[in-house]
């Protein structure tokens, strides 16, 4: 059996300048790919704020249905939220379910054509023409259409 001596021992293994140079170029790799990362996030961002606001549509034209009152889908610049009359108030509005702050959970804002829809108990809206909701976020932007009837496009 073979002993390493002194000199064998200290040449194996990597050097300080070579440890460096490993270092730099995984940085230049990760500043190169950065952008690209960002722009993906952002899109991804951006989608999952379109499925939150159809979800939203959807609890309300669900809660409607079950309940046989007309139910709302309210817009902000920034949140979405269901809400339905309380039974033998005046005016007054009950949450259904979590307000969703859109501009917390994915940096997006929200630009929509109208403040609010309503989903009649049949399950359908009542609006004149179609409401488009639009989120954007770092150039990237999707929207909800709903028809007049109260349809997803």
């Amino acid at each position: 059996m073979r002993t390493q001596t002194t000199q064998e021992l200290s040449n194996s293994g990597f050097s300080l300048v070579e440890m460096l140079i490993a270092i730099v170029v995984a940085g230049l790799v990760m500043a190169m790919a950065l952008p690209k990362l960002r722009d993906t996030l952002a899109a991804r961002d951006v989608k999952s704020a379109r499925a939150a606001v159809a979800n939203m549509y959807a609890r309300a034209r669900i809660n409607a249905l079950q309940t046989r009152k007309s139910t709302t889908v309210n817009f902000s610049t920034t949140n979405t939220w269901v809400t339905m009359p309380i039974s033998g108030g005046a005016n007054t509005q009950d949450t259904i379910g979590a307000v969703a702050q859109l501009s917390t959970l994915y940096g997006v804002s929200v630009n929509a054509s109208v403040a609010s829809i309503t989903v009649l108990p049949t399950g359908l809206s009542n609006m004149g023409s179609t409401a488009t909701i639009k989120l954007t976020r770092s150039g990237h932007s999707d929207s909800v259409m709903i028809s007049g009837y109260g349809r997803l496009k």
